[in-house]
């Protein structure tokens, strides 16, 4: 059966004010979703198909997001996916007021993980009201400073926990990017994780490399700063003997009475938490494109010219020759991307492992015969995680997994 929150992505309803996002399907319990990836991977199918619903529920070749449901005991039917995830490709925040200036270039996207008991109606409640509230907070303004906007996003996350259906309880993470124009905006509360990186390709030699550029942090209790909150509110912070395992905030359980943790110092929803120092208020952090770019590029050349200089000598004849051709790198040569992970699949794939992937999906020549589609790399991703979970776990436990990705240089 069709997924309801993908109705508006295939013409069956109107798209919000700010555009349709897209949403994530799950790679492996989804019959339709399956098949799609499968002829994306003989190429049977193509980024045009019409044909295909994937392609315009869940992603194309420079935007897509993707999850799969996670086990924790019991019967498979009876597991609920806390799991959300979007992307806004682009976002049309303009639209939400009524006048005439031209939309800039924006995209937002995010992971949400939800936990306890209620955690899944949480992270729903987020996708569903954070891209209207933040994008009527955008245009309330004509100019906006990044320090204005960074203070949006920090508001939005503060309203959103407040209205947020966390009685008796539940909670989530919540990790995005806003881009507008060349200015790039995260926020980050818990321990879902969003990064910015850049993919090169050598003008000479076309070899490619990938970079993360920054990368949110874990928002634990046991850092020094989130601890000193966390016990001037009253609270306590468990950490495991030997410092191996979950640090936790403690807090009563209002369906339980009994004492619980939880395993994050910020996040939405968790007001039993929140009394006890666990804050919805996102770390900020800003950078531009244009910015990443060219310090990358001049580190490019300098560290080329620099090695250029070296000259290396042929004992027969005593002629020397420079040790090295350099490569010129311009402005096409370095590509700036985005992706927000849920901690189901940052705990068993490393972040550079991630990035280089998703790089094969956004940039590899498609008519190659080992290319990837974007949603394909995702989907590879995914599981690649959940044989981690396997292997670690034995099939008793796998979180769910959530990934959202996209091209910022595309256009949206």
């Amino acid at each position: 059966t069709l997924n309801p929150n993908h109705a508006l992505r295939l013409g069956l309803g109107a798209c919000p004010t700010y555009g349709c996002p897209f949403l994530p399907s799950d790679v492996h319990y989804n019959d339709q979703t399956k098949l799609a990836l499968e002829e994306l991977r003989k190429k049977t199918i193509t980024a045009d198909d019409n044909k295909s619903s994937l392609l315009k529920t869940s992603g194309t070749e420079k935007a897509a997001t993707l999850t799969l449901i996670g086990y924790k005991g019991g019967r498979m039917e009876d597991q609920i996916n806390q799991d959300r995830a979007f992307v806004l490709s682009p976002f049309l925040y303009r639209n939400m007021k009524d006048d005439s200036k031209d939309q800039p270039v924006a995209r937002l996207l995010g992971v949400f993980d939800g936990h306890a008991r209620l955690g899944e109606k949480v992270s729903e409640y987020v996708v569903k009201t954070l891209p209207a509230l933040l994008g009527s907070k955008l245009v309330a303004k004509e100019e906006l400073s990044n320090q204005e906007i960074g203070k949006l996003l920090q508001d939005t996350f503060v309203e959103i926990d407040a209205s947020s259906p966390a009685d008796p309880s539940g909670g989530c993470t919540a990790s995005i990017v806003l881009q507008i124009d060349s200015n790039i905006y995260i926020a980050n509360a818990g321990d879902s994780r969003s990064f910015v990186a850049v993919h090169i390709i050598d003008p000479i030699s076309k070899a490619e490399t990938t970079h993360i550029i920054y990368g949110t942090r874990e928002d634990k209790p046991h850092l020094s700063f989130e601890r000193l909150r966390v016990e001037a509110m009253g609270g306590n912070v468990y950490i495991p003997p030997g410092g191996k395992g979950t640090t936790r905030v403690l807090y009563q359980d209002p369906t339980t009475g009994s004492t619980s943790g939880l395993a994050m110092s910020r996040s939405l929803g968790d007001w039993d938490a929140g009394d006890v120092g666990v804050v919805p208020d996102p770390t900020i952090a800003i950078l531009n494109i244009k910015d990443i770019k060219s310090k990358v590029i001049e580190k490019l050349n300098t560290s080329c010219q620099d090695k250029a200089k070296e000259v290396e000598i042929d004992p027969a004849t005593g002629e020397s020759t420079p040790s090295s051709d350099c490569a010129t790198y311009g402005e096409n040569d370095v590509k700036v991307f985005t992706y927000s992970a849920t901690d189901g699949l940052l705990d068993y794939i490393p972040e550079n492992s991630i990035a280089e992937h998703v790089a094969k999906g956004l940039y590899s020549n498609k008519e190659a015969e080992q290319s990837v589609h974007l949603l394909t790399a995702c989907e590879d991703l995914i599981y690649a995680a959940a044989q981690g979970w396997q292997e670690d776990k034995g099939g008793r436990y796998r979180d769910d997994i959530a990934i959202s990705v996209a091209d910022l240089e595309s256009d949206p």
